[in-house]
C-alpha cells in the first residue's frame, strides 16, 4: 500500500492495482469510521486527515510508465474517492456543535483550494497545449470537479446563510472568474459540465442595495 504518495515504479500492473485497491478501502473507512465521528477526535487530527485527502485527490504517476500503461496506472479511483470523501464533509445540514461545524468547513475549504488549483492548471495546460487535446484523466478530472462545484452551491443554497461564514461565501464566489475562464475549452465535455457549475451562481447575482437619503431611496 503506498497511499497518498507516489507508487514505486518497478510495480507490476496487477501489484499497481491491488495496492490502489486497498488505498481506496483505506478511505472509505475514514470516511464511513472516523469522519462522521469527528466531533470526538480532536481538531489537529482532523487537519491531517483533510490534507491527506487533499494530496490523495491529485492524480499522479511515474515518469517511467509507458503511453500504453498510463491510463491502467492514473490512480482516478482513489483520487475520486479522496475528492468525494472531501465533498461529502464540506457541507452537512446536520451540524449541531461547534466541532462539526469547524471540520464542515474545514473540508469545504480543502475542496474550494483543490478545485481552484484544478481549474487553473487546466486552462494553463490547454493554452500550452494549443491544437493538441489533453490527457483523457484530465479532462475527466476537471469534469468531475465542475460537477462537485455544481453540487456544492446548490448545498449551500439550501442551508441557512448565518450558517455559512463569510470566507467560505468569498470562496465560492472567488471561483466564478477562473470558471469564465473556461468557456474557451475545446472539449464538448468540458463546456457541458462548466455550463452546469456557471447557472448556480445566478442566485449570487443582485443588484446593488439602495442607499437612502433624506427619506428617499
Amino acid at each position: 500500500m503506498f497511499i497518498f504518495s507516489t507508487p514505486p515504479d518497478n510495480l507490476s500492473i496487477q501489484e499497481f492495482q491491488k495496492n490502489e485497491s486497498i488505498d481506496v478501502e483505506v478511505v472509505q473507512l475514514i470516511s464511513t469510521e472516523i469522519l462522521p465521528y469527528a466531533n470526538f477526535i480532536p481538531k489537529e487530527f482532523v487537519g491531517q486527515i483533510m490534507t491527506m485527502l487533499n494530496k490523495g485527490s491529485i492524480h499522479s504517476q511515474s515518469s517511467s510508465f509507458t503511453e500504453a500503461e498510463i491510463d491502467i496506472r492514473m490512480r482516478e479511483e482513489f483520487s475520486k474517492v479522496c475528492f468525494e470523501t472531501l465533498l461529502q464533509f464540506s457541507f452537512s445540514n446536520k451540524v449541531t456543535t461547534p466541532q462539526e461545524g469547524y471540520i464542515s468547513r474545514m473540508a469545504l475549504s480543502v475542496l474550494l483550494k483543490r478545485s481552484q488549483d484544478v481549474l487553473h492548471r487546466y486552462i494553463e495546460d490547454e493554452r500550452l497545449s494549443g491544437k493538441c487535446p489533453l490527457p483523457r484523466q484530465q479532462v475527466t478530472e476537471i469534469i468531475f470537479v465542475l460537477k462537485a462545484v455544481s453540487t456544492l452551491i446548490d448545498s449551500l443554497k439550501k442551508t441557512q446563510p448565518e450558517n455559512v461564514d463569510s470566507s467560505t461565501w468569498a470562496q465560492v464566489i472567488a471561483l466564478y472568474p477562473t470558471l469564465v475562464e473556461c468557456i474557451t475549452c475545446s472539449s464538448s465535455e468540458v463546456c457541458s459540465a462548466l455550463k452546469e457549475a456557471l447557472v448556480p451562481f445566478k442566485d449570487f447575482m443582485h443588484p446593488p442595495a439602495s442607499k437612502v437619503q433624506n427619506g428617499e431611496s
